[in-house]
């Protein structure tokens, strides 16, 4: 599946989330929910550090794609290109760096 795919999924599930539960989506709430996720994938590498008995690799995992996932809810919403803006990213990294691709 590629990330067009995978976006048009995710944004339908969320505007279907967003009617059944009578909210707005934006950007604003967007963001919210990507801090929430970014925050629950830091408390499973701390706790892999600090308390691996509360260490769940599989819930890692999950939260991993739920950071990237929301992130593409919030992509779509402020219009961007995806697949334009990751292809010139990636350019102007190797070019910083001074790799080749």
């Amino acid at each position: 599946m590629d990330i067009k795919e995978i976006e048009r999924q995710i944004v339908s599930f969320a505007k279907k989330r967003a009617l059944a539960k009578n909210f707005d989506l934006t950007p604003e709430l967007s963001y919210i929910h990507l801090t929430e996720e970014l925050g629950e994938v830091a408390r499973q590498l701390s706790n892999k550090k600090i308390r691996p008995d509360l260490f769940d690799e599989n819930n890692l995992k999950e939260e991993i794609v739920d950071v990237i996932l929301e992130a593409l809810i919030l992509a779509n919403l402020c219009k961007v290109d995806l697949d334009k803006e990751i292809s010139e990213k990636i350019d102007a990294l190797f070019k910083k760096h001074g790799f080749s691709k």
